[in-house]
């Protein structure tokens, strides 16, 4: 329907020789309602213009006018501009001409050929009502699509969420614990992960955030949360700086982007933290992602920095052990990190990123709270910082207390 040529609006009308009467096309307009647009012929029977009904009886309308007329030959009244369509023209063309010509869809009409040869008129009220229709059904087949599309991404978000730890399951062996996760886009990139407790007490978690985000984001995610479990289940005592390495090569080679021909640029940034309550300590290291450190004592906040490359994306030089920090727990409150869609968010009077320092500062003010209730406050801050500024990325922190 929505590729409809003119021949489906095609009105067979009988014309009139250029020689007949402006008298007798009025009288004829009148006698007749249904004759909206009269074809005009030369003596060669070739057409040769458009006579439309409201033009020619406004012009009679006037006692002056219909005198002069009256009279003249059928050109007196023939448009200055009529369009001439082949009958295999799409109607969404012919109705994109007419208004590049400046001419109304409420009145007249065009001419329609075949091979040259007049075959009929088009009335432009045809051509509105089919162009409302289509515009009708379109709106239709796009509103289908959406919920078809909506439906399919959000039963996406709802493994995504189901691959996630539970928060019964994210608490084991932690003291509090507070999660910040909302895709952009119903499912994304970020995601949070943790470890069973091994034999010596030790378990690790891990804030990860994908390139992209939407679904090709989430399929990312999916892929490296199922390497991270791989790599966990073959080697549970693993450090957080060699899982990295091992993760980012892996990723690498699943996605086929250790070959010279790849097709693909996808990687992550990550945290891992691996908490021993056994030893006492936490062992820190990340890609792009930094840990922040709330002391027990009144002291300043401690900013472990993760390495600056990313892991993943193309490449044939294996990745290494990234560097790792090893703290004692008991000078430990409260440990965070946060994506880059919480630092890099826009926001407040100049459109700025909210940046590491202002987050610094949020933790200081705050630092007197639980990990959820921490994770709360963020939240709200980062909520207002954002304003009315669109959300670029996918947010996501995870904040424990051990």
């Amino acid at each position: 329907m929505i590729e409809q040529k003119v021949r489906s609006i095609l009105r067979q009308q009988e014309g009139i020789l250029e020689t007949e009467k402006c008298g007798a096309i009025i009288a004829n307009f009148r006698k007749n309602d249904d004759l909206l647009v009269v074809p005009v012929f030369n003596a060669d029977k070739q057409a040769i213009g458009l006579i439309d009904r409201q033009a020619a009886l406004s012009t009679a309308s006037n006692p002056l006018h219909f005198s002069v007329y009256q009279n003249r030959s059928a050109k007196m009244l023939v448009q200055e501009v009529f369009p001439i369509f082949d009958i295999e023209t799409s109607i969404d063309e012919v109705s994109q001409k007419m208004m590049e010509l400046g001419l109304s869809l409420s009145t007249g009409g065009f001419l329609i050929t075949e091979s040259g040869t007049y075959a009929g008129i088009g009335i432009n009220t045809d051509m509105l009502n089919y162009l409302v229709e289509a515009n009708h059904a379109r709106a239709e087949a796009l509103a289908e699509l959406h919920t078809e599309m909506m439906d399919s991404v959000n039963y996406a978000g709802r493994i995504q969420s189901s691959l996630l730890p539970n928060r019964v399951a994210l608490q084991e062996g932690l003291r509090s614990v507070g999660v910040l996760w909302e895709p952009r886009d119903v499912v994304g990139g970020d995601v949070y992960w943790r470890t069973e407790e091994d034999f010596e007490g030790s378990f690790t978690l891990a804030l990860i955030d994908c390139t992209g985000h939407g679904v090709p984001g989430s399929l990312m995610s999916m892929l490296v949360v199922s390497v991270l479990n791989r790599i966990y289940s073959e080697k549970p005592d693993i450090g957080p700086g060699e899982a990295l390495a091992k993760l980012g090569n892996l990723v690498r080679t699943a996605l086929n982007q250790d070959r010279e021909d790849c097709q693909s640029n996808d990687g992550f940034d990550a945290g891992l933290c691996k908490i021993n309550t056994q030893k006492k300590t936490v062992s820190f290291s990340g890609a792009r992602t930094n840990c922040f450190i709330v002391p027990k004592e009144n002291t300043p906040i401690v900013r472990l920095l993760g390495e600056k490359q990313a892991l993943g994306y193309p490449g044939q030089v294996p990745y290494t052990a990234l560097e790792e920090y090893e703290l004692p727990l008991d000078n430990c409150q409260t440990f965070f990190m946060a994506s880059d869609g919480v630092l890099d968010q826009p926001g407040g009077d100049n459109s700025r990123a909210f940046g590491p320092r202002r987050l610094l500062q949020h933790l200081e003010s705050q630092r007197h709270l639980g990990a959820e209730a921490l994770m709360m406050q963020t939240k709200t801050v980062v909520d207002q910082w954002r304003g009315l500024e669109t959300r670029r990325d996918d947010v996501s922190a995870l904040a424990f207390s051990v």
